[in-house]
């Protein structure tokens, strides 16, 4: 049930609707356009690190203190030396109190200007069980999935009724929020990417490794031409002994390795402030599932080995039975492909009265890993031919080997889990699942 409000704190001239207005002012808006109760959105950029600082985070200097105090624990401080610490440290610059060097500026200069959508709604009503998504991708610039987004929220009264949300997906997010009206089991959700953010190419979950191919069959040996005479047969047309062995069967190819998945989506830095909240709101953060490893192939059939041709006694000799053709080996199994590890996450921030604090319950997963690709079977060996076929036989010839079945492949490796998002609570962290970190 949502709770009435009696006085709503977002009156005209309220200091909730002054804070309301002047954001809103800063993020390019009129202020005719918000007062009329329009949903209001806008797409831009700011310069550099400095501008967005001051347009994108709400915290005081004290806030911004306790913050940076914190702000490298060890699953984001292990990550330093990698492309995403360049961030980290940009991200600890704007919404806390960190500092920039010169390495680092030169560094996050490609990244600007900054890209930004902002949403500025006087009064918004998510109903019960929608989910209000205010992602934006790189596609509205013209820009890469892999380039870093911001977007804000600006909204005086939400109303989430009875298990809506707000959600992010991979984006850096702002959101100030004068009034909250939560219903049970409403939610603000920090998710990632609905794609991956590694530099390989190729799908979630990796392919399936094509199936060896089957060998071909030996080539049966030659049957003698004879036609009978007086004293037996003789041949009709020249022959040589070595016709009359059965070929070996072709030995089968092997399957291929399974395909590699990719990492899950990352979950950004998520400011979230809310200066008054009626009922409870529950506020999640998860990075993306890392992709299951795709299947080894199967091994290919051997082929099968030719039969031996007959034995005649003939009046220009004896020719004996044809050997029969081994049994081609069967080709080894692919190994699985690797599974992806899940996803990595920046902090969150919630900030609200400290009356209103225990309204407040902060959920964080770690992300999950997937799972490595099964192995592929090696395939049959190939039947040897068999000897001795035919009548007028003269001595049984020497029976082939079938053929060695392949030898099955590796199962890929599962990926890793990776720790949850730190979640901040005024400040103090309440929420975070420390599995596994990057090496």
């Amino acid at each position: 049930m949502l709770l009435p409000l009696d006085n709503p704190s977002v009156a005209a001239e309220s200091p909730a609707a002054s804070e309301f207005f002047d954001w809103g002012r800063r993020l390019g808006f009129e202020r005719s356009e918000l007062a009329s109760g329009a949903e209001c959105v806008r797409y831009f950029t700011v310069p550099d690190l400095a501008t967005g600082r001051d347009l994108v985070c709400h915290a005081t200097k004290e806030q911004r203190r306790k913050r940076q105090a914190a702000f490298f624990h060890p699953a984001i401080a292990v990550r330093a030396r990698l492309g995403q610490g360049l961030h980290d440290r940009g991200e600890a610059f704007v919404f806390a109190d960190g500092e920039i060097g010169e390495g680092d500026l030169r560094g996050l200069s490609r990244h600007f200007p900054t890209h930004l959508k902002a949403t500025s709604v006087l009064e918004k009503t998510v109903r019960a069980g929608e989910i209000w998504d205010l992602s934006v991708r790189g596609a509205v610039w013209g820009l890469d999935e892999m380039e870093e987004l911001y977007s804000l929220l600006n909204v005086g009264r939400l109303v989430l009724e009875p298990g809506a949300s707000v959600t992010i997906q991979g984006n850096v997010f702002t959101l100030l929020c004068q009034e909250l009206v939560a219903g049970e089991g409403s939610r603000v959700c920090i998710l990632p990417t609905p794609f991956s953010v590694d530099f390989r190419r190729g799908p979630h979950q990796g392919l399936a490794g094509v199936h060896g191919r089957d060998g071909a069959t030996g080539r049966a040996g030659q049957r003698a031409s004879v036609e009978p005479c007086l004293l037996g047969h003789r041949l009709s047309m020249p022959i040589e002994q070595a016709d009359l062995h059965g070929g070996d069967g072709e030995a089968a190819g092997d399957g291929a390795r399974g395909g590699d998945a990719r990492n899950g989506g990352m979950s950004k830095l998520a400011e979230i402030t809310i200066r008054r909240i009626h009922g409870r709101v529950i506020v999640f953060g998860q990075a993306g599932a890392g992709g299951h490893g795709g299947r080894g192939g199967d091994g290919g059939r051997g082929g099968d080995g030719g039969d031996g041709g007959p034995g005649f006694r003939t009046m220009e000799g004896i020719l004996h039975a044809g050997r029969a053709g081994n049994g081609g080996h069967g080709g080894d199994g692919g190994h699985g492909g690797n599974g992806g590890s899940g996803g990595i996450s920046s902090n969150i921030y919630v900030c609200v009265r400290e009356e209103d604090r225990h309204k407040v319950e902060c959920v964080s997963l770690a992300s999950e890993a997937g799972l490595g690709g099964a192995a592929g079977g090696g395939g049959f060996g190939g039947r040897a031919g068999t000897a001795c076929v035919g009548s007028q036989v003269y001595e049984c010839g020497q029976r082939g080997k079938d053929g060695e079945p392949g030898v099955a492949g590796r199962p890929g490796v599962t990926g890793r889990r990776r720790p949850g998002p730190w979640i901040f609570l005024n400040e103090a962290a309440v929420a975070h699942e420390e599995k596994e970190t990057l090496t």
